[in-house]
């Protein structure tokens, strides 16, 4: 039964026909007209559009309406990808009885997780600390104030009702109960981390301490952290590469390695089409959820980038090479840009787009190459994945050769002989759906990458690729005040820019800068620091999430621990860090090395939970060069030297490269650092190894060259 409304509009600012808008619509009307969700660009939205429930999206109207008829409020938080939101949509949200109870009893908003971070961030915080777990779909009962008073991930159908029914009921009869819990959580997830007393001295052996517990979760047999499921968890993964190239840890080596292995063999790669998945819900890294991401594929691609020259190991390579492509050849917009991801399902299956049987590969490759590729990939009859198998590259090359009469040689390059024809075979499946959302921070990732992956490999469509993004991100995200939109679908925008967007963009610019010598993309990236700074600035350290204007729900968020992407507050450090080193601006090293001391504590008891910041720290507290070559590009001489120095894929050295006659009048007056550094008279081109400003004896010879810029590293 509805509620009647004898609200004052005059003081809610909600018109008659706004209210007469609001009234209880039936569920079988509600999927016939669909829901207020049905003219948001989201695809995460676009698929709860015609479900019975009412769906608002955040904004203004459903949170006026809420405390108009004083109707707490269910907020459901997913993305597009997630393989339980689907479930929930499914068996929960498609359900009239369900719908129908929660179209009277609350205001339902569904919000995307990608597009509104800030919300996601807040009310993830007050579920972990209700349940002590976290996860997708995220579903908070919010009081008409916002104040969250309970939490849960995905619930059953009959279990949801049910407690639907008991919290609402609560709402009506013990409010004072549900505001009291409603204010405790307001006041724990309110709280500012930044700590406030004296800054400590940050020690030499902190970032080595981090390492030091990489061991403690280590899964000895098959790699990578925990042992029920496997995520990449990459920040962690490329702070302890760091930390091996610094001090040559045999330990972390090894550790290293064998995770490495282990995914780049396992079922979490996709071997036909490249890529990675998202994890794998048992510790083998052999069954995945089948959602591929563009955040996890551009920092998997960069960590293997380079491991495969420290370790100078070409499948590392390949693997690198393979996470491109897959997102040059699947995610590329053609427009600029990269797309969110692919879903787990297809056509309601999980996985079915990817796993194979037996017969499928005879189909595909003829029944002598596929037996072979059978026998290569660890496809059987019994399968390991509801009948088919995930493709594995696990097999013994010198005992099938012995089983099959195969030559080693041939079985290596069975797959790269027949993966046309696999992905061929492949692309008559029902595909996943794919999120053709763009989002800042997730291409400011694909830019390090593609860059990186140019330096390394010299391939020329990758530098294209990032050159591309970097004009549509700068043309299309940023706003007519300096600022930037989280992501856009379709041409439309969507979502404020939180701190994640303006420092992972901000370091795919300068690495975009460094890879081809672009002050474009230098002023850019230079620029959004500075705005960074102004907007997102804590008073005493570090950063917010959200900029100063942003009305934040339950207050600004400082986030500082990673997630599966390095936390904002640690990009952001890191790109004050690499713009320090190339501009020799003190007022950007002072911020890093202000945070680093008031976190000095944290970091030290955090350990890995905060790897971006050790791998900040790590930089800070070890040798950080900045290799500035000058020479005609164009010169064998001065293209042997800048190879030899992107090819080291070193992040304690920060290549550039200026002309003959040294940076231009604009370049010089962004970094004034470079403005000394020219070739030689003759034009023969010099390469100047720089650390904040103190250079050593400038080289023509690439060999001195690299034994400068390695002085205090072992790798």
């Amino acid at each position: 039964m509805m509620r009647s409304n004898t609200t004052d509009t005059s003081e809610t600012g909600i018109t008659d026909a706004a209210i007469a808008e609001s009234a209880v619509r039936l569920p079988a009307v509600v999927r016939a007209e669909g829901n207020r969700l049905k003219g948001e660009q989201s695809l995460y939205l676009q698929q709860h559009a015609h479900n019975p429930v009412d769906w608002y999206p955040w904004g203004e109207e459903a949170l006026q309406r809420a405390r108009a008829e004083d109707k707490p409020i269910f907020l459901s938080i997913g993305y597009s990808s997630c393989h339980w939101c689907h479930v929930m949509e499914n068996e929960v949200f498609e359900r009239d009885d369900v719908a129908a109870f929660l179209n009277e009893h609350f205001i339902a908003i569904k919000v995307d997780r990608e597009e509104r971070p800030d919300l996601d961030a807040v009310y993830m915080q007050a579920l972990q600390m209700m349940t002590g777990s976290g996860g997708w779909p995220l579903n908070v009962l919010l009081t008409s104030d916002l104040r969250p008073f309970f939490g849960a991930t995905y619930v059953p159908a009959e279990q949801f009702l049910e407690a639907a029914r008991a919290l609402s009921e609560a709402y009506a009869g013990d409010r004072a109960k549900v505001d009291e819990v409603g204010a405790e959580l307001h006041k724990l997830v309110a709280g500012d981390p930044t700590p406030d007393g004296a800054a400590a001295a940050l020690s030499p052996e902190l970032p080595a301490q981090a390492a030091a517990g990489a061991s403690l979760a280590f899964d000895e047999e098959w790699g990578g952290f925990g042992h029920r499921q496997k995520f990449p968890v990459p920040p962690r993964w490329r702070f302890l590469l760091h930390h091996y190239r610094l001090t040559g840890d045999a330990e972390v080596g090894r550790m290293l390695h064998l995770t490495l292995n282990r995914m780049g063999d396992g079922g979490i790669h996709d071997h036909v089409g490249g890529g990675f998945h998202r994890y794998t819900v048992e510790r083998s890294w052999t069954v995945p959820h089948f959602e591929k991401m563009l955040y996890d594929n551009a920092q998997l691609a960069s960590l293997y980038s380079e491991a495969a020259v420290v370790f100078k190991d070409a499948n590392y390579g390949l693997i690198a090479r393979g996470a491109l492509d897959f997102m040059l050849d699947e995610l590329a917009d053609p427009a600029g840009g990269f797309y969110a991801s692919f879903d787990a399902d297809s056509d309601g299956e999980e996985g079915s787009f990817y796993v194979w049987t037996p017969a499928e590969l005879r189909i595909a490759a003829g029944p002598a190459a596929g037996d072979a590729l059978a026998a290569l990939l660890g496809v059987t009859a019994e399968g390991n994945f509801e009948g088919a198998s995930v493709l594995t590259r696990r097999a013994s090359l010198i005992e099938l050769e012995q089983r099959l009469g195969i030559g080693e040689d041939k079985l290596a390059g069975l797959l790269d002989k027949w993966r046309p024809a696999l992905k061929e075979h492949r692309a008559q499946r029902v595909a996943p759906a794919l999120d053709r959302k763009i989002v800042t921070a997730w291409n400011g990732l694909a830019l390090e990458a593609l860059a990186l992956g140019h330096s390394v490999f010299g391939e020329e469509r990758y530098r294209e690729a990032a050159q591309r993004t970097a004009d549509f991100l700068w043309e299309s995200h940023r706003r007519e005040d300096g600022g930037l939109w989280r992501a856009s679908t379709a041409g439309q925008v969507s979502g404020e820019g939180i701190l994640d967007d303006y420092a992972l963009l901000a370091l795919g610019l300068l690495a975009l800068f460094e890879a081809t010598g672009d002050a474009v993309q230098l002023k850019r990236a230079l620029m959004l620091i500075d705005y960074a700074v102004e907007h997102f600035a804590h008073p005493r350290a570090g950063f917010y999430l959200t900029p100063a204007e942003h009305e934040a729900p339950l207050g600004r968020q400082v986030v500082i621990h990673d997630s599966v992407e390095p936390s904002g507050s640690a990009a952001m450090l890191l790109a004050l860090q690499r713009a320090a080193a190339i501009t020799g601006r003190e007022d950007y090293r002072a911020k890093v090395t202000d945070a680093l001391s008031t976190y000095a504590d944290t970091l030290a008891t955090d350990g890995l939970e905060l790897a971006a910041w050790q791998d900040v720290a790590l930089l800070e507290l070890s040798p950080l060069y900045t290799v500035v070559i000058a020479g005609d590009g164009k010169s064998a001489a001065t293209r042997e030297l800048l190879t030899a120095a992107r090819e080291q894929a070193a992040p304690y050295a920060l290549v550039v490269h200026l002309p003959v006659a040294g940076a231009s009048q604009e370049l010089a007056a962004l970094a004034p650092a470079l403005a000394d550094k020219r070739a030689a008279d003759d034009g023969t081109p010099r390469a100047y190894v720089c650390r904040y400003g103190s250079c050593q004896a400038p080289t023509a010879d690439p060999a001195e060259m690299l034994a400068q810029l390695g002085a205090g590293w072992l790798h």
